[in-house]
């Protein structure tokens, strides 16, 4: 697949169980549901959108970030239902997806509902397929929060390794506390 197919058409994915598919505005009420649990964004930079309005802004400003080519956004469902679950997303670590030289970065997150069930294991398994065979990077990354061990779990299991933490990386946006994050990266090549 070459970069102008790409993103002429949504690059859907299916899993065992899962569809990852584009985000819709639709969305916003369940993005919102799961977003406003302190259990999911305990470990995130900021507290998530704060309203269902303010959760339908970043599923668009997503879509336009695709448009542009900076961000591949994947909501995930069941593939028997439609109420999204969680989120993956993808994008270089500067500028768009016209140019391989940078590293790619992953983020994701899961309604408490879901979690322990190996939802993320799958649907990140599927991203990271599709990744290597569509976008053939040289590296994929994660910045996870150190005290995540789930998260770190789910990406030691599909082989990304810890490379260190960086200390007082990021401030949260609410409490402007300084956050270190643990790379976790994988080679492709």
């Amino acid at each position: 697949m070459n970069i102008e197919s790409l993103f002429s058409v949504f690059p859907a994915i299916d899993t065992k169980r899962l569809h990852l598919r584009q985000l819709e505005l639709r969305d916003a009420k369940d993005l919102h549901a799961y977003w406003s649990d302190a259990q999911v964004n305990r470990y995130l930079d900021w507290n998530g959108p704060g309203s269902v309005a303010d959760s339908a802004n970043m599923i668009a400003s997503w879509n336009q970030a695709y448009r542009e080519r900076r961000l591949i956004p994947w909501g995930i469902s069941y593939r028997w239902q439609k109420e999204l679950l969680g989120t993956i997303t993808l994008m270089p670590t500067r500028g768009t997806f016209d140019h391989s030289r940078f590293p790619l970065v992953l983020g994701y997150d899961l309604a408490p509902k879901e979690w322990n069930q190996g939802i993320m294991s799958e649907a990140l398994q599927g991203v990271l397929d599709f990744s290597k065979r569509s976008l053939r990077p040289y590296r994929i990354q994660a910045e996870v929060a150190p005290e995540n061990a789930a998260s770190l779990r789910v990406l030691r299991k599909l082989g990304f390794q810890h490379e260190g933490v960086l200390r007082s990386y990021l401030m949260h946006e609410v409490t402007h506390k300084l956050l270190d994050i643990a790379v976790m990266a994988m080679l492709c090549n």
